[in-house]
Protein backbone atom coordinates (compact mmCIF):
# COMPACT_ATOMS: atom_id res chain seq x y z
CA UNK A 1 0.00 0.00 0.00
CA UNK A 2 3.22 1.99 -0.46
CA UNK A 3 2.29 5.57 1.97
CA UNK A 4 -1.54 5.25 1.60
CA UNK A 5 -3.42 6.26 4.88
CA UNK A 6 -2.73 3.47 6.61
CA UNK A 7 0.96 2.41 6.25
CA UNK A 8 1.97 6.11 5.41
CA UNK A 9 4.43 8.05 7.86
CA UNK A 10 2.58 10.80 10.41
CA UNK A 11 3.21 13.71 8.37
CA UNK A 12 2.05 11.94 5.36
CA UNK A 13 -1.29 10.51 6.90
CA UNK A 14 -1.69 14.29 8.20
CA UNK A 15 -1.57 15.83 4.42
CA UNK A 16 -3.28 12.77 2.77
CA UNK A 17 -5.92 12.39 5.50
CA UNK A 18 -7.34 16.30 5.05
CA UNK A 19 -7.36 15.85 1.39
CA UNK A 20 -9.34 13.06 1.48
CA UNK A 21 -11.87 12.93 4.01
CA UNK A 22 -13.65 15.84 2.15
CA UNK A 23 -14.46 13.44 -0.86
CA UNK A 24 -17.22 11.66 1.79
CA UNK A 25 -19.64 14.70 1.65
CA UNK A 26 -23.37 14.22 1.30
CA UNK A 27 -23.66 14.54 -2.05
CA UNK A 28 -21.26 11.59 -3.26
CA UNK A 29 -22.22 9.20 -0.79
CA UNK A 30 -25.95 9.82 -1.61
CA UNK A 31 -24.93 8.85 -5.14
CA UNK A 32 -22.93 6.12 -3.99
CA UNK A 33 -25.93 4.51 -2.47
CA UNK A 34 -27.02 3.94 -6.08
CA UNK A 35 -24.06 2.43 -6.73
CA UNK A 36 -24.57 0.02 -3.85
CA UNK A 37 -27.90 -0.63 -4.44
CA UNK A 38 -27.04 -1.72 -8.03
CA UNK A 39 -24.52 -3.89 -6.99
CA UNK A 40 -26.36 -5.41 -4.81
CA UNK A 41 -29.24 -6.24 -7.26
CA UNK A 42 -26.51 -8.00 -9.05
CA UNK A 43 -25.71 -10.09 -6.20
CA UNK A 44 -29.89 -11.06 -5.53
CA UNK A 45 -30.28 -11.45 -8.92
CA UNK A 46 -26.75 -14.13 -8.94
CA UNK A 47 -28.55 -15.84 -5.56
CA UNK A 48 -31.78 -16.07 -7.03
CA UNK A 49 -30.60 -17.69 -10.07
CA UNK A 50 -28.92 -20.42 -7.82
CA UNK A 51 -32.14 -21.07 -5.65
CA UNK A 52 -33.93 -21.56 -8.64
CA UNK A 53 -31.65 -24.10 -10.16
CA UNK A 54 -31.55 -26.16 -6.52
CA UNK A 55 -35.62 -26.22 -7.02
CA UNK A 56 -35.77 -27.29 -10.69
CA UNK A 57 -32.59 -30.11 -9.88
CA UNK A 58 -34.38 -30.61 -6.49
CA UNK A 59 -30.35 -30.36 -5.24
CA UNK A 60 -29.09 -28.51 -2.40
CA UNK A 61 -26.68 -25.83 -3.18
CA UNK A 62 -24.02 -24.80 -0.90
CA UNK A 63 -23.23 -21.18 -0.97
CA UNK A 64 -20.38 -19.37 -0.01
CA UNK A 65 -21.35 -16.02 1.06
CA UNK A 66 -18.09 -14.93 1.97
CA UNK A 67 -17.01 -15.42 -1.82
CA UNK A 68 -20.29 -13.81 -2.63
CA UNK A 69 -19.87 -10.77 -0.56
CA UNK A 70 -15.99 -10.46 -0.97
CA UNK A 71 -17.46 -9.91 -4.65
CA UNK A 72 -20.09 -7.35 -3.87
CA UNK A 73 -17.48 -5.51 -1.87
CA UNK A 74 -14.98 -5.43 -4.46
CA UNK A 75 -17.05 -4.11 -6.89
CA UNK A 76 -18.83 -1.18 -5.03
CA UNK A 77 -15.51 0.13 -4.00
CA UNK A 78 -14.39 -0.21 -7.51
CA UNK A 79 -17.29 1.90 -8.67
CA UNK A 80 -17.37 4.33 -5.13
CA UNK A 81 -13.34 4.64 -5.15
CA UNK A 82 -11.71 4.78 -8.88
CA UNK A 83 -14.74 4.16 -10.85
CA UNK A 84 -13.90 0.94 -12.42
CA UNK A 85 -16.29 -2.18 -13.04
CA UNK A 86 -14.77 -5.37 -11.50
CA UNK A 87 -17.94 -6.77 -12.31
CA UNK A 88 -16.99 -9.76 -10.40
CA UNK A 89 -20.28 -10.77 -9.12
CA UNK A 90 -20.56 -11.88 -12.74
CA UNK A 91 -17.21 -13.02 -14.21
CA UNK A 92 -13.33 -13.13 -13.29
CA UNK A 93 -10.67 -11.16 -14.84
CA UNK A 94 -7.13 -11.10 -14.56
CA UNK A 95 -7.64 -7.88 -12.63
CA UNK A 96 -9.83 -9.73 -10.08
CA UNK A 97 -7.55 -12.83 -9.97
CA UNK A 98 -4.25 -9.90 -9.36
CA UNK A 99 -6.61 -8.39 -6.63
CA UNK A 100 -7.61 -11.06 -4.52
CA UNK A 101 -3.82 -12.50 -5.28
CA UNK A 102 -2.34 -9.41 -2.94
CA UNK A 103 -5.82 -9.33 -0.70
CA UNK A 104 -4.50 -13.11 0.30
CA UNK A 105 -0.85 -12.19 0.46
CA UNK A 106 -2.19 -9.02 2.73
CA UNK A 107 -3.90 -11.11 5.05
CA UNK A 108 -0.77 -13.65 5.04
CA UNK A 109 1.44 -10.65 5.86
CA UNK A 110 -0.43 -9.41 8.73
CA UNK A 111 -0.75 -12.96 10.88
CA UNK A 112 3.08 -14.34 9.60
CA UNK A 113 5.52 -14.11 12.70
CA UNK A 114 8.07 -13.97 10.72
CA UNK A 115 8.10 -10.86 8.12
CA UNK A 116 10.60 -13.11 5.57
CA UNK A 117 9.30 -11.06 2.22
CA UNK A 118 11.76 -8.19 3.71
CA UNK A 119 14.59 -10.39 3.24
CA UNK A 120 16.95 -9.63 0.14
CA UNK A 121 16.11 -11.44 -3.16
CA UNK A 122 12.38 -13.09 -1.56
CA UNK A 123 10.28 -11.49 -4.14
CA UNK A 124 12.96 -13.53 -6.67
CA UNK A 125 13.21 -16.47 -4.95
CA UNK A 126 9.78 -17.19 -3.21
CA UNK A 127 7.03 -18.67 -5.33
CA UNK A 128 4.14 -17.01 -3.82
CA UNK A 129 6.34 -13.43 -3.39
CA UNK A 130 6.74 -13.67 -6.94
CA UNK A 131 3.27 -14.39 -7.57
CA UNK A 132 2.51 -11.64 -5.30
CA UNK A 133 4.72 -9.08 -7.38
CA UNK A 134 3.45 -10.23 -10.68
CA UNK A 135 -0.17 -9.17 -9.46
CA UNK A 136 0.89 -6.14 -8.08
CA UNK A 137 2.13 -5.25 -11.62
CA UNK A 138 -1.26 -5.74 -12.60
CA UNK A 139 -3.21 -3.81 -10.30
CA UNK A 140 -0.87 -1.31 -10.75
CA UNK A 141 -1.13 -0.99 -14.12
CA UNK A 142 -4.97 -0.87 -14.44
CA UNK A 143 -5.01 2.12 -11.62
CA UNK A 144 -2.40 4.01 -13.52
CA UNK A 145 -4.20 3.80 -16.77
CA UNK A 146 -7.56 4.82 -14.83
CA UNK A 147 -5.32 7.91 -12.71
CA UNK A 148 -4.37 8.93 -16.33
CA UNK A 149 -7.83 8.73 -17.77
CA UNK A 150 -9.09 11.21 -14.82
CA UNK A 151 -6.27 13.33 -15.16
CA UNK A 152 -6.53 14.03 -18.60
CA UNK A 153 -10.50 14.82 -18.36
CA UNK A 154 -9.35 17.15 -15.52
CA UNK A 155 -11.84 20.06 -14.01
CA UNK A 156 -9.82 21.72 -11.57
CA UNK A 157 -11.88 22.77 -8.69
CA UNK A 158 -12.45 24.29 -5.13
CA UNK A 159 -13.62 21.82 -2.61
CA UNK A 160 -16.93 24.14 -1.74
CA UNK A 161 -17.60 23.81 -5.72
CA UNK A 162 -16.47 20.08 -5.92
CA UNK A 163 -18.93 19.39 -2.47
CA UNK A 164 -21.89 20.85 -4.70
CA UNK A 165 -21.58 18.86 -7.76
CA UNK A 166 -24.51 17.07 -9.37
CA UNK A 167 -23.10 13.62 -9.06
CA UNK A 168 -26.26 11.65 -10.05
CA UNK A 169 -25.67 13.14 -13.65
CA UNK A 170 -21.43 13.06 -13.24
CA UNK A 171 -20.41 10.38 -15.31
CA UNK A 172 -17.29 9.07 -13.81
CA UNK A 173 -18.45 9.73 -10.17
CA UNK A 174 -15.58 8.48 -7.77
CA UNK A 175 -13.28 9.49 -5.10
CA UNK A 176 -10.38 9.27 -7.60
CA UNK A 177 -12.22 11.90 -9.56
CA UNK A 178 -12.80 14.23 -6.37
CA UNK A 179 -9.33 13.73 -6.04
CA UNK A 180 -7.76 15.00 -9.17
CA UNK A 181 -10.02 17.73 -9.47
CA UNK A 182 -9.51 19.16 -6.16
CA UNK A 183 -8.07 22.79 -6.71
CA UNK A 184 -4.76 23.16 -4.54
CA UNK A 185 -4.24 19.25 -3.74
CA UNK A 186 -1.53 17.95 -6.35
CA UNK A 187 -0.34 14.81 -5.71
CA UNK A 188 1.34 12.60 -7.81
CA UNK A 189 0.46 9.50 -9.41
CA UNK A 190 2.40 7.02 -7.27
CA UNK A 191 1.05 8.84 -3.85
CA UNK A 192 -2.78 8.74 -5.82
CA UNK A 193 -2.20 5.04 -6.73
CA UNK A 194 -1.15 4.14 -2.80
CA UNK A 195 -4.56 6.23 -1.48
CA UNK A 196 -6.63 3.87 -4.24
CA UNK A 197 -4.83 0.96 -3.42
CA UNK A 198 -5.47 1.18 0.52
CA UNK A 199 -9.06 2.06 0.10
CA UNK A 200 -9.37 -1.11 -1.95
CA UNK A 201 -7.46 -3.52 0.25
CA UNK A 202 -8.46 -2.67 3.89
CA UNK A 203 -12.37 -1.12 2.74
CA UNK A 204 -12.82 -4.84 1.15
CA UNK A 205 -12.29 -6.81 3.52
CA UNK A 206 -13.60 -5.08 6.28
CA UNK A 207 -16.71 -4.96 4.13
CA UNK A 208 -17.05 -8.83 3.09
CA UNK A 209 -16.68 -9.57 6.77
CA UNK A 210 -19.05 -7.44 8.36
CA UNK A 211 -21.73 -8.64 5.94
CA UNK A 212 -21.07 -12.41 6.43
CA UNK A 213 -21.02 -12.24 9.90
CA UNK A 214 -24.24 -10.47 9.65
CA UNK A 215 -25.93 -13.13 7.72
CA UNK A 216 -24.59 -15.49 10.17
CA UNK A 217 -25.36 -13.92 13.27
CA UNK A 218 -28.98 -13.55 11.68
CA UNK A 219 -29.36 -16.89 10.52
CA UNK A 220 -29.07 -17.88 14.47
CA UNK A 221 -31.84 -15.59 15.32
CA UNK A 222 -34.87 -16.07 13.62
CA UNK A 223 -36.75 -13.23 15.35
CA UNK A 224 -34.42 -10.93 14.31
CA UNK A 225 -33.92 -11.95 10.75
CA UNK A 226 -37.76 -11.96 10.22
CA UNK A 227 -37.93 -8.24 11.36
CA UNK A 228 -35.23 -7.43 9.09
CA UNK A 229 -36.96 -9.13 6.21
CA UNK A 230 -40.11 -6.99 7.08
Amino acid sequence: MGKGLIPADLDTWKQRRKVITPGFHALFIEAMVRTFTRCSERTISKLEELTESEGREQNSTIVDLEAEFSNLALDIIGLGVFNFDFDSVTKESPVIKAVYGTLFEAEHRSTFYIPYWNLPLTKWIVPRQRKFHSDLKVINNCLDNLIKNAKETRQEADVEKLQQRDYSSLKDASLLRFLVDMRGADADDRQLRDDLMTMLIAGHETTAAVLTWSVFLLAQVPRCYHRISN
